[in-house]
């Protein structure tokens, strides 16, 4: 039985799982990314597998998951031979419950003074920052921690806004605490599960008899939640959020046909059902907040359209909103490759969200590539879809992500400067560009490592690692470094990085080197080569050695060191070799270098 088949037919209730959890655990696991899950917990907890296994599978992952005794967590993570070590976790979850964790936070809260409340958080904040580094000292498993929520009322009641430090901010307070503790460890991520009782609401998220019989804190319909949110969290650790989203306009951003209803005849205002479209307006924009490029592709005129977008007064999208759009009368698909092609992103980047079914078939008959979100037919319903698709979910939302529609937003003012200069030397020059250039450290890890999983087009290796794994390699005598560039139009980012190991005495190999596809061309990947190559030289190397693995995307780097003044080896196709006695590959006159 295929996948689609066991999850049409799935019931929402936990004999419809058990069944459905069989089926897939005996079903191949060929199209689906296999995943080892480690769940250590304060509770019992086996009684997500069905659940679990049913969810990740929805998003694409084969689930193994390992259940550790409830409340072993030092013993689990500290013990070389346990259980949890050998069955060696790709992800580990710590999902502990705060009246397991801290009685006195919660049933014993009112014995406790400002003080001793404060040093209970501190105790707390010790042991689950020591698990966690002792866990990343010898694991590498990406790690999401629960953080905590009062299990119930406040110990004072209606009082607990009005005491001088609340039990309500004490536990805030320990979540801030956490968060900060989770961003010092290497891939270590906040399971927001506070967020997740509110959606749910207590009342829900609690059956007294299974939690007193069985020591199962969850109702069975929190239990399919809970599962559902741990599912979303587990796919983002694998899957990096979508670039694009590529949006329909009539009865999408707004109620009605404008070309039929006209500007005053569409739904969009603060009455109902015009409201509705402008609250979906507003989290769109949230979206673009958080650094995903809205377009659209609509059949319309483009008079209409812009209309609403420049004249509407309750139109919150403008059209200075759109990293691009197309208003026409093609198919979607082939707006949708104009749109990748203007944007110079892959099909893989965008998401496609139309009212219509029939458009939503044909883009994904033709345009596998591109996710097509199942649009509800209740408007209402717009934000929880796309949210829930999980297409723009961050674990992590660095500067460079909240920046990049505006990035996109001032490529289009370089290339009309580029159209009006007389070469490509005169255009780069008139750029004014700086390139700053530092050292792979904490603070630019979360980075590095998003641009190793995004970067597909100019990535001479395609490698894919880990934070831990990159900080064993800079352990291991690695050379790391990352490059970002301004210009006059604005800052570009973090858009590059090489990372350069010892092959022996001499030798150095390049690991990686990659650069984000809207830079390339700019000979910022020159810069990058030839401090590399200069970091290389002063770290006793003489020979450097450019890797280059192909794959079906990067093509576009196959010949970059050949280009450079690299000599093929003669042993083995696919390295090339430079000698650093005679110098180092030079550096672009056009930008001006600042080394960190």
């Amino acid at each position: 039985m295929s996948l689609n088949n066991i999850l049409s037919g799935l019931e929402p209730n936990p004999a419809s799982y058990a069944s459905a959890s069989a089926e897939i655990e005996n079903m191949s696991c060929s199209l689906l990314h296999s995943a080892r899950i480690g769940i250590l917990s304060s509770f019992t907890s086996n009684h997500l597998k069905p659940y679990l296994v049913v969810e990740a599978a929805r998003r694409g992952i084969f689930a193994d998951i390992f259940f550790g005794p409830y409340g072993q967590f030092e013993q689990q993570i500290l013990v070389p031979d346990s259980s949890l070590c050998d069955f060696n976790p790709d992800v580990l979850v710590i999902a502990a419950l705060l009246e397991d964790f801290s009685p006195l936070l919660t049933e014993g809260f009112l014995s406790l003074d400002q003080i001793s409340v404060q040093s209970e958080i501190d105790s707390v904040c010790c042991r689950m920052k020591g698990m966690l580094e002792s866990f990343r000292g010898q694991g590498t498993a990406k790690l999401l921690v629960f953080n905590f929520t009062l299990p119930g009322a406040p110990a004072a009641g209606l009082a607990d806004p009005m005491l001088r430090s609340s039990q309500t901010e004490a536990v805030a307070s320990l979540n801030s605490r956490l968060a900060k503790i989770c961003a010092s460890v290497s891939e270590c991520y906040v399971f927001d599960y506070e967020h997740l009782v509110r959606d749910i609401g207590r009342e829900k998220m609690s059956d007294n008899k299974l939690q007193f019989l069985a020591r199962i804190p969850f109702s069975a319909e929190a239990q399919k939640k809970v599962s559902e949110r741990l599912s979303r969290y587990i796919h983002a650790l694998f899957n990096p959020p979508r670039k694009c989203l590529v949006l329909d306009m009539d009865n999408t951003l707004w109620g009605g046909i404008v070309a039929e209803d006209g500007l005053g005849g569409i739904h969009l205002g603060e009455d109902y059902p015009g409201n509705i479209y402008k609250s979906f307006q507003k989290y769109l924009l949230t979206l673009r907040a958080r650094g995903v490029l809205l377009t659209a592709a609509s059949k319309n005129d483009e008079k209409d359209a812009l209309a609403v977008l420049e004249g509407h007064t309750d139109c919150l999208i403008k059209k200075e909103h759109f990293s691009a759009f197309r208003i026409n009368w093609n198919d979607k698909a082939s707006s949708l490759r104009e749109i990748a092609s203007e944007l110079n992103i892959g099909l893989d980047s965008l998401v496609f969200f139309d009212d219509s079914p029939v458009e939503r078939e044909w883009v994904r008959e033709n345009l596998p590539e591109v996710v097509v979100v199942d649009v509800p037919k209740d408007t209402m319903r717009y934000r929880e879809a796309l949210e829930e698709s999980g297409v723009f979910d961050y674990l992590v939302l660095s500067e460079e992500d909240r920046k990049r529609p505006e990035m996109y937003k001032t490529e289009g003012q370089r290339k009309e400067l580029n159209k009006k200069a007389v070469s490509l030397n005169d255009f780069l020059a008139q750029l004014h560009m700086t390139a700053t250039i530092g050292k792979i450290d904490d603070e630019s890890l979360p980075r590095v490592t998003q641009l190793l999983i995004k970067t597909n087009q100019f990535n001479a290796t395609s490698r894919r690692y880990s934070a831990s794994e990159i900080n064993k390699k800079l352990e291991g005598g690695a050379i790391g470094m990352w490059i970002r560039v301004s210009d006059r139009f604005g800052d570009n980012g973090m858009v590059g990085l090489g990372i350069v190991e010892p092959e022996g005495k001499s030798a150095w190999r390049i690991d990686c080197f990659l650069l984000s596809c809207r830079i390339i061309g700019r000979g910022v990947e020159d810069a990058l080569l030839s401090v590399l190559a200069e970091e290389t030289r002063k770290n006793g190397g003489s020979t450097l050695i450019g890797e280059y693995i192909p794959s079906k995307k990067n093509s576009l780097i196959k010949d970059f060191y050949p280009d450079r003044g690299f000599s093929l080896e003669s042993s083995e196709e696919g390295f090339w070799k430079y000698d650093l006695n005679a110098g180092v590959p030079p550096k672009p006159e056009f930008i001006q270098l600042v080394l960190k």
